[in-house]
C-alpha cells in the first residue's frame, strides 16, 4: 500500500512539473514569438503584386520615433501624398510590421486619404520586450493617435479612422473600448474576440484535457514575466462601449482565428456596425484574395456611416 502511495505521489509529481514546464514553454512561445523580417516580408508583398517598395518610398512622408507611455520609442511613417484632413491609421498584425501594411496604404491614399502606419511593440523598428496582444499595444495606438491629432497636424482640424488586422484589429478594439477613443470609425480585420478563446483554440489542437490547465498555468507566469493576464485581453467585454462604426471583416476559411469570434464581436457591437464575411482567403487575406471587393466595401461603409 505504501509503495502504491509513493508511485501515485511521484506520479502526479511529475505531472505537475510537467504541466509547469509546459506552461512556462508556451508563455515563452506567445511573449517572445519569432518575428518576420522586413526583407522577408518586402520579398513578399513585391512577388504578390501588392507593394512596390520605390513606390512607397516616394510617396511624401515623415519618420518619427514616438515616445511610448512604458519607456520605449514607436516606430512611424506619417503618408502624406493628399491634401486632405482625413487619416486612417494602420495597425499590423503579430509577427509582421509597418512595412506589411504598405497594401492598405495604398488602398486608402488612392482614396484620397493620409496614412500613419507604425510597428508595433518589439516589432520591427520599435521597442518593448514582449508582445501582449494588445494589452500594452492598446496604449502605444492611443500615442500615435494622440501624436498625429496633437503634435503632427497641431492646428488643423483632422478626422482619424483606425484600421487593423488579427492583434491590431484587437488592439483597436480595446483602444476604442477602453480608452480615450479619438477616432470616427474602425475596420476590424479578423480580431479574436477574446485572447483567451485564442489560445484554448490553438492548445485544445494539441489536448483538448490538458488545455484549460495549461492556460491557467501559463496565466500566472504571463502576470510575473509581463505583468498582463489572459482575461484582460478582451475584445469582447469592450466592443459595446463603442459608439463609432465599426466595419467587421473576416474571411470564412480562416483556421488560425475563427470567423465565429468576428461574428461573436459583431452581435455585441451596439450603434453602427457592417460585417463582410468572403468566402475566399486564410487569415486576413480577405484584401489578397479580394482587393476590389474589399475596396469596394470600404468605400461603402465609410460614404454610409462615416461621410467620407
Amino acid at each position: 500500500m505504501r509503495k502504491i502511495a509513493y508511485f501515485l505521489s511521484g506520479l502526479i509529481s511529475l505531472m505537475f512539473i510537467g504541466i509547469v514546464g509546459l506552461s512556462y514553454y508556451v508563455t515563452q512561445q506567445v511573449l517572445f514569438f519569432k518575428l518576420r523580417d522586413v526583407e522577408v516580408i518586402i520579398r513578399r508583398e513585391t512577388r504578390a503584386k501588392r507593394m512596390d517598395i520605390n513606390a512607397f518610398k516616394k510617396l511624401p512622408q515623415e519618420v518619427v520615433d514616438i515616445d511610448s507611455k512604458f519607456g520605449y520609442k514607436l516606430n512611424t511613417i506619417f503618408i502624406t501624398p493628399n491634401e486632405t484632413n482625413k487619416w486612417v491609421v494602420i495597425c499590423h498584425g503579430v509577427t509582421e510590421n509597418k512595412i506589411s501594411m504598405v497594401k492598405y496604404v495604398n488602398l486608402f491614399t488612392d482614396m484620397g486619404y493620409n496614412c500613419v502606419i507604425f510597428d508595433a511593440r518589439r516589432h520591427g523598428d520599435s521597442g518593448g520586450l514582449t508582445s501582449t496582444y494588445g494589452y500594452y499595444e492598446k496604449f502605444d495606438l492611443e500615442s500615435v493617435i494622440d501624436y498625429l491629432i496633437d503634435d503632427f497636424s497641431a492646428g488643423q482640424d483632422i478626422e482619424v479612422g483606425v484600421h487593423g488586422e488579427s492583434m491590431g484589429a484587437a488592439t483597436m478594439l480595446l483602444y476604442a473600448g477602453e480608452l480615450s477613443n479619438r477616432a470616427k470609425f474602425y475596420i476590424s480585420n479578423a480580431s479574436f474576440s477574446t485572447f483567451e478563446q485564442q489560445l484554448l483554440s490553438i492548445f485544445n489542437q494539441k489536448s483538448k484535457l490538458l488545455a484549460p490547465i495549461v492556460l491557467k498555468v501559463a496565466n500566472v507566469f504571463f502576470h510575473f514575466r509581463s505583468k498582463f493576464s489572459v482575461d484582460a485581453v478582451n475584445p469582447e467585454a469592450v466592443v459595446h462601449k463603442i459608439e463609432q462604426p465599426i466595419f467587421f471583416i473576416h474571411s470564412k476559411p480562416d483556421k488560425f482565428i475563427t470567423v465565429d469570434q468576428t461574428k461573436r464581436l459583431y452581435e455585441l457591437k451596439k450603434g453602427p456596425k457592417v460585417s463582410w464575411y468572403p468566402e475566399r482567403g486564410g487569415h486576413v487575406e480577405s484584401y489578397n484574395r479580394n482587393p476590389k471587393t474589399y475596396k469596394k466595401k470600404i468605400e461603402e461603409f465609410l460614404t454610409t456611416y462615416v461621410g467620407w
